[in-house]
């Protein structure tokens, strides 16, 4: 009596059965989680269990264990443990446990297990970086994308605060402490230890107190772009260096198709240039920013047998040296980002059978000084980014205006490249050394401009003493520019030395209102010093009262003297 109260005390149901199958025990818990009603000791427990796994036990001697049954919308575990007497089975005992509950929270745990891994693969697929931080700043997740960013494993990072990763250089400024300090989203660019550019933009994340929590932080790296803006950057100053360079190219093609010079200097040049045409040698010509240097290099082109073909210029100094490789020597396609698929032509290959001129030629940079001197050498090159070569037929003309000799003493020149381009060395003398070239050239550019604007005008003969005089420390360019000047601004149809700037008229150094060109009686040049200050001072005021407050005498006065040098308001 005492085992059997025991047995249907027992919290677990539990079930026994003997060897031939016929149930010999059942405590009150079984027979709930069962559903067995009345009394079920002595009958078959296949009546009251068809599909229990104790029938299996009976049969092996083996246990059963953890078996999960439904029963009436129930979760059943279910353990089957034999009973043996020595090698003999006498019956099974089984056990049951309601688990449905159990169960509900293990299922509702894997959904979450899953849920979390696919949250995790999510976070870590990202592209950008996720950086999240407690509300002191203590890193607690980070996903992969960082180590792209940072060089260290993910991991490492965790538990680290970002001051500290800020002063390990992984990444400056740190957006974290402005968050915590403004409460606010906040967007900045980052430089990172491997060289990166990121953009950082970082969120707060409140209580319901309003305490800061969390900041979580998106970063992308905008490198690329970066870099591809200043690849853009530095293609717009090409293309306007390209459009300054092809306006300079169309005045020299128009200008000078011959070049004007009377000066036994300037003759020999162009005799020497004429011999250097007829062959395919490599011409250094040397000279002063503006004497004309282009114009030889075009004039040898056009001498030449191969003046058929293409004259390229390119300017050594305006183009960014980043880009000067590739405008030089081309590239293949997907050598860069941005490149064109098809690659592209560098300036030797569109030179070919023609020649190509590379002015201030010591603006070239070390490097790309070595590719040229073993294109010279081999009349072959290879692209950016390619492997086989393609052969030149461009002749080369060169252009500088500093003193090359000493650059290679500075080393900031090759030595054999400078003796590969000086084969034939032409030096284009300054204007200030062939004052005989200034009257034929004005006569030429003023000639050229007239046609041009439609305007007749003339030169005094005391205004071009002054031209001839002048130092012109911007040469040819200078002179051809100040006569395009007088010709669109001076409304005389002279032009006399008052229209002239003032640092032509002041270029012996004095600061005279008045230049006296020549010995005259005093007379006369007082006469004439009173008409150009009349004539001065009537284009300027057009009014007489005007005029004499600004010469400081009576109006009559003015008048007077007006008529004396035959002076009227209609003449201007």
């Amino acid at each position: 009596m005492q085992f059997e109260a025991g047995f249907q005390e027992i919290y677990h149901g539990v079930l026994m059965v003997d060897s031939n199958g016929y149930i010999v025990g059942c405590n009150k818990a079984a027979k709930e989680l069962l559903g067995i009603n009345g009394h079920v000791v002595g009958e078959m427990a296949k009546e009251v269990l068809p599909d229990s796994a104790m029938y299996e036990v009976l049969e092996t001697r083996i246990p059963v264990i953890n078996n999960k049954v439904d029963i009436g919308g129930r979760v059943i575990l279910s353990n089957h443990k034999p009973i043996l007497e020595g090698n003999k089975i006498t019956g099974v005992v089984t056990s049951f446990q309601d688990i449905t509950d159990l169960d509900a929270v293990a299922q509702e745990l894997e959904v979450t297990k899953e849920l979390n891994k696919e949250l995790e693969a999510v976070f870590n697929s990202s592209y950008d970086e996720i950086f999240v931080t407690d509300g002191a700043g203590f890193t607690l997740r980070v996903n992969k994308a960082s180590e792209r960013f940072y060089g260290m494993k993910a991991e490492d990072l965790i538990g680290k605060h970002v001051s500290k990763l800020e002063e390990l250089g992984l990444f400056s400024p740190s957006i974290t402490p402005q968050v915590l300090r403004t409460k606010k989203r906040t967007t900045l660019i980052q430089s990172t230890k491997s060289g990166k550019k990121i953009i950082v933009t970082a969120n707060p994340v409140f209580d319901e107190k309003g305490k800061i929590i969390r900041v979580v932080t998106n970063s992308r790296d905008i490198t690329e772009l970066s870099n591809l803006r200043q690849r853009l950057e530095d293609t717009e100053k090409l293309i306007d260096n390209y459009r300054t360079e092809i306006v300079k190219l169309r005045k020299e093609r128009v200008y000078t198709s011959e070049i004007i010079s009377k000066s036994a200097i300037m003759q020999k040049i162009l005799i020497l240039a004429a011999k250097v045409a007829a062959v395919d040698s490599t011409v250094l010509i040397e000279g002063e920013s503006g004497v004309g240097k282009g114009v030889v290099a075009l004039n040898i082109h056009q001498l030449s047998k191969r003046s058929e073909y293409p004259f390229i210029t390119i300017n050594c100094g305006a183009i960014p040296e980043n880009l000067m490789e590739s405008e030089l020597f081309g590239y293949e396609g997907g050598s860069f980002t941005g490149a064109k698929k098809e690659g592209k032509k560098g300036l030797f290959e569109i030179a070919s059978s023609g020649t190509i001129f590379l002015d201030e030629i010591s603006e070239l940079p070390l490097n790309l000084q070595v590719k040229l001197l073993q294109v010279i050498q081999d009349k072959r090159l290879r692209r950016v980014g390619g492997n086989d070569y393609i052969d030149v037929n461009a002749r080369i003309l060169a252009a500088t205006n500093r003193n090359m000799s000493r650059l290679v003493k500075e080393r900031k020149f090759r030595e054999d490249l400078y003796y590969r381009l000086n084969v034939v060395p032409l030096n284009v003398p300054p204007l200030r050394h062939r004052k005989e070239d200034i009257p034929v050239l004005v006569e030429h550019f003023l000639e050229a401009f007239l046609e041009k604007y439609e305007i007749h005008k003339k030169i005094a003969p005391e205004t071009l003493e002054l031209l001839i005089n002048y130092n012109w420390p911007g040469n040819v360019r200078e002179l051809e520019n100040l006569v395009e000047r007088v010709v669109v601004t001076v409304d005389a149809l002279v032009v006399l030395p008052m229209h002239l700037p003032e640092y032509i008229l002041h270029a012996d150094g004095s600061s005279a209102k008045v230049f006296i060109l020549d010995i005259c009686p005093l007379k006369i040049a007082t006469d004439e010093l009173e008409r150009q200050l009349l004539n001065k001072a009537l284009i300027k005021f057009q009014n007489t009262y005007k005029m004499a407050d600004a010469l400081e005498v009576n109006q009559s006065t003015i008048v007077r003297k007006m008529h004396r040098h035959g002076i009227f308001k209609d003449s201007i």
